[in-house]
This record gives structure tokens, sequence and C-alpha cells, in this order.
């Protein structure tokens, strides 16, 4: 049988692995096309607009030629049809105190020609160029809300020309302009020079627009029924950039009924108030039908790739997962606890038998080392029952001793046997104390062995928080409260009960209170407070101190584990005291956690009622 080697068959994977590098970069391709088709229109609808903003500016240009062409001789209404424009009129100097147009005014005070773009009001309209109807406003999607109906002012590009008298000063003022509102001789010859009136499927693909505000008032988009959508508005998203931000928009937006890659700006008076826009777009919907054309086209590729690569994993899949099955078989076995199973395989590909004799050595290997850890497991329960059992040996003959001890430590102490003077006086409190801590360290230990021993057992009864728990503990601490200044606040309702062993809950009452009692700041307090909430008692133990960092949290109830701060290197401690708490508490089927606090710590339990 000839043997072959795995990478030979990994030859053969890769022209799947090829196949799906393939997929990921048509697809990579597809997205980066698309970008790049979404970016060149967004960036043709930015160039079109300085376009159109240069034809528009020009209308000012025009009119700066036009009205050299006109003396104070010239026929006023020859020229005014001659030249294209609305209104033609001549403003002596006697009546410029009456003159309502920004521009002519301007020319009066400079006595140099100026154009600009102004708002016309209606009555003023009247006298120039006679009734003009107003643009009924209609209701647009995604336009700002408005109690307007009709707008009937006109947006105009005016120009004012001087004449001078012999001494320099203005005689008179040639003031003439053309009317934007349904202007669309001037959107159509911008239309047709930028976008060349192509049309997708009968909507004009370029647009244009002027807006008068938000309204349009010259435009070739079209509304839903086919027509100009003159006396719609403009999107409140655009409205705020360009007219309220006095910034452009050089983004998609929604136009009357399609979405477009649009361009906007302000259009300004001649003192640079905002009054209208100028709009550029291009429909959106021709690049996402070139979008969707585009990902069949990758999809087909894709699905064909898939076909392909297919195939090729069943073949490569076959020859090596009908070995490699036999293998996971045996090592479930193994992992079973069977370790004497042997496979019993050969394959055409030398890395598989050398997995299997791996497997087979694995084996081997194991059933050894399980026979050496069962004999280590022995030992190693022999010494922890050893050591468990001399701690809880250490720990009650220690307890025995110390309780006498203590006791003629304070007989001493309080003169029962005799006086003593003040030096002795002191070497006895330093004494007690320090027994004191001997005597809490012992029953730790003591209750650590039962913990560790599993001989901790739970006899419950019917107990009072305050009366058969903690009042227990408050007088047993009593002294260690007076001598720290400690001020004890106990709020725990007198009523509430809780099924406990008392023994074990008198051991979290006192190993809570000593903890507040130590870590406790001087003259600060000691709040102790408790209530019920759906059968779950709460129980808490406060004390001001400096707060516990978060970071240390999870090391306060650890066995042997402690936290000491700047200023707490005195305070003696083993370490033990919170983690037989967490066990007691545990073993009452309840939790309990540290709370650091503004000035202080809480550290809270919960168990259930019963």
């Amino acid at each position: 049988m000839k043997v072959k080697k795995l990478r030979t068959k990994i030859l053969l994977s890769l022209l799947s692995v090829i196949l799906f590098l393939g997929m990921c970069m048509t697809v990579l391709g597809y997205f980066v096309v698309k970008k790049y088709i979404y970016e060149t229109a967004q960036e043709k609808v930015i160039k079109d607009l300085q376009i159109v903003r240069e034809a528009y500016d020009e209308q000012i240009s025009e009119m700066k030629l036009v009205f050299n062409m006109i003396n104070q001789s010239s026929d006023l209404g020859l020229m005014r049809e001659y030249l294209g424009l609305d209104y033609l009129y001549w403003i002596p100097q006697a009546r410029k105190d009456e003159v309502t147009s920004e521009v002519a005014k301007n020319v009066f005070v400079t006595a140099q020609d100026m154009g600009a773009t102004r708002i016309i009001p209606k009555e003023q309209i009247t006298h120039l160029v006679g009734n003009i109807d107003g643009i009924a406003l209609k209701t647009t999607p995604k336009a700002r809300p408005t109690d307007k109906k009709v707008l009937v002012d006109v947006l105009a590009v005016e120009y004012a020309k001087p004449v001078l008298d012999s001494d320099g000063n203005v005689d008179k003022v040639l003031v003439g302009g053309k009317l934007l509102n349904r202007n669309f001789k001037f959107i159509d010859r911008i239309v047709n020079t930028v976008f060349e009136n192509r049309l997708y499927k009968g909507k004009p693909l370029g647009t244009v627009t002027l807006f008068q505000d938000d309204v349009r008032i010259a435009t070739n988009v079209l509304d839903e029924q086919g027509q100009r959508a003159i006396g719609t508005r403009v999107s409140e998203v655009v409205y705020e950039r360009v007219i309220e931000e006095k910034d452009k928009w050089l983004d998609r937006a929604f136009v009357v009924t399609d979405w477009y890659f649009t361009a906007y700006e302000p259009i300004k008076n001649i003192n640079g108030d905002i009054i209208g826009i100028i709009y550029v777009g291009i429909l959106e919907k021709p690049f996402v039908e070139l979008e969707k054309n585009l990902f069949i086209a990758l999809l087909l590729i894709i699905l064909a790739g898939c076909v392909i690569s297919l195939l090729f994993s069943l073949f490569i899949a076959r020859s090596i997962s009908v070995p490699l099955t036999k293998v996971i078989r045996t090592t479930d076995q193994i992992s079973s606890g069977n370790l004497e199973i042997k496979m019993q395989l050969q394959t055409d590909i030398s890395e598989l038998n050398d997995l299997i004799a791996a497997v087979n050595e694995m084996s081997l290997t194991l059933a050894r080392r399980e026979e050496s850890l069962d004999i280590s497991n022995k030992k190693l329960e022999i010494l922890n029952r050893s050591y468990l059992d001399l701690v809880g040996f250490v720990s009650h003959e220690l307890k025995g001793i110390l309780s006498s001890i203590i006791l003629n430590t304070y007989l001493i102490k309080k003169r029962i046997l005799g006086d003593i003077n003040e030096k002795q006086e002191k070497t006895l409190n330093s004494i007690a104390r320090n027994l004191d801590y001997l005597a809490v360290t012992v029953k730790n230990f003591l209750n650590l062995s039962r913990i560790e021993k599993k001989e901790l057992e739970i006899n419950k009864s019917e107990l009072l928080i305050k009366e058969h728990i903690f009042d227990v503990a408050i007088e047993a601490f009593e002294q260690p409260l007076k001598d720290k200044g400690l001020t004890l606040i106990n709020e725990l309702p007198a009523n509430l009960s809780v099924k406990a062993d008392s023994s074990l809950l008198q051991i979290v009452a006192n190993n809570l209170l000593s903890n507040a009692i130590k870590y406790g700041k001087p003259d600060g307090e000691v709040k102790i407070s408790a209530h019920e909430d759906n059968d779950i008692i709460e129980v808490e133990v406060y004390n001001d101190g400096e707060p516990i960092c978060e970071v240390d949290i999870d090391k306060l109830f650890k066995k042997f584990s402690r936290i000491i701060y700047r200023g707490m290197e005195s305070i003696k401690g083993s370490g033990i005291g919170l983690y037989i708490t967490k066990e007691i508490i545990k073993l009452h089927g309840g939790t309990i956690k540290a709370e650091p606090r503004e000035k202080g710590n809480a550290f809270i339990f919960y168990i259930d009622k019963e």
C-alpha cells in the first residue's frame, strides 16, 4: 500500500480554500465598487453644484453687461423685453427715500453698481409687474411642520446701476431684475447643460431646484403626479443644516418622492442673510439598480464557487474523516476510563498513522499515571485528614487552656485577687487584649476544622435576630466599642425572626461585629440594621472607616486573605473570620457581600426566613 503525505491531501483542500478566498474577495470587491459608485456620484453632485452656482451668479454678470447698454434716453420697455428682464425702471434722487430695494439703497449710498438676490414682497411685485399668483404649499414627506399655506413673496435676482451728475453725486439709479419663482427656463437651461436632460423611467436623472426659504419655487423635480414639484418643501434635516446652521449639505437626502445624491448651499441677500437654497441632485435609483445587478452577478459567481468547493470538500472530508472518526471514538473511550483500549488501524496517510500510534501511547501513559495518582491521592487524603485532626485537636486544647488563663487574667485585672498598681493594670490590659484575640483565633481555627471536615451541622430553630443573636454579640463587645469610642446604632426590628442555627448565626454576628470594631474609624459609628423582603432576611452591619477598593472586595471572603490599608498595620487578624462567616451563610442557603460606602463599609448577608 502506497502511503501518502498529509500535505498531499491538504493541497487538494487548498482548492476549496482558494474558492472561499475568491468569494471573500468578490464580496469585498462588491462593497468597494459600491462605495466607489456612491462616492463618485456624490462627488459629481458636489461639482455640479459649483457649476449651478456659477450659472446662478452669471445672471448678475450678464445683467451688469446689459445695463451698460442702457442710457437715459433708452426706451425701458423695449430694453426690458430685449434683455429678458421682468422689470426695469429708474429711481430719481428725489425718490430715494421711498426705495424698498436693499440693492438700490446700497447703490444710492456707495454710488457703485451692484447686483444681488432679494425677496420682493407681494405689494411691490404687483406694482412692478402686476398680479402674480402665489405658490400653494404642498404636503411634503420629511419636511418640517408649518402653518403657512401660500407663498406670496417672490425671489428675484436684481441689479442696480447709478447715473452720476456733474458733481459726482447720484442723480438716479437704474434698477432691473429677473423673478426666479416659476423661472423654469433658467432651471431647464442648467439641467440641459449639466445633465443633458437624461431620464430614468420617466424621471429626470439630474435635478436642479431654487428654494425661497424652504419652498421650491423653480425646479425640474417631479411630484407623484409627474408635475414639477413647485410648492413642495425641503426636508427638515437639510433645512436645519443649510438655513439654521448656515452650512452646506453634501449627502443623500429624500427629495419629494425619492432618495437622491444631493448638494445644497444657501442663497444670501446683500446683507448676508440666508433667504433661499440652491439644490442639485442625482436620482439614487439607477445606482441602486446597478448595485443590485452587480450583486446578482457576484452571487452567481459565489454559488458556482461554492458548488465546486463542496465537491472538493466532500472528497477531502471522506479521505480524512473516516480514520479520524475512529480516533475520536477511541479517545472518547479513553476519556470514559477505558485505558486498556488500543487502535488497530492503518491508513494511507502517514501523519494519521502517527496520530493513531500517539493515541495508543497516550492511553498507556494515562493508565500508568492514573495508577500513580490513585496512590498519591490516598496519601494526600491521609495527610489532609491528619492536618484537620491536628488543627481541631490543637484548637480544642488551646480553647480550654485559654479559657482558664483569660478567667484568671480578668480576676487579677478586676482586683478580685488583690490590689494591683497602674503599671500592672496596663500590662494586664495588654495581656487581656492579646488573649481575647488568641481566643477568637482559636475559635475560628476550630470552626475552620469543622467546616473543612464537613462536620458543621445545622440545627434550625425559631430565633429573633435582635434579641437572640445580635444583642448577645453587642453585650460581648461592649468594652471594645467603648475602648475605641464607637457609637453603636442598633436599628434591628425587635420582632424580626428567622429559622436558623443559633450557635452558627451567633458566630456570624460576632465575626461581623468584631470586624466592624477592628476596622472602624475611632469615634465613628457602627450601625446594625435588617429588614424582610419576600421571605428573605437582609441583615447589614456598617462601620465608618476607609472604604474598601473594588479590586480588593473579592479577597475579603477567601481563606487566610487579609486587606490592610495604611494605618491598619497594627490590627491583628488570621484572615479566616469572614471565610467562616461566608461558609456558615452558605450552609443556610444564603449569600453575603461587602459594599463600600462614601465614609465606610457595609457587610450584608441574606438568608431565607424559613
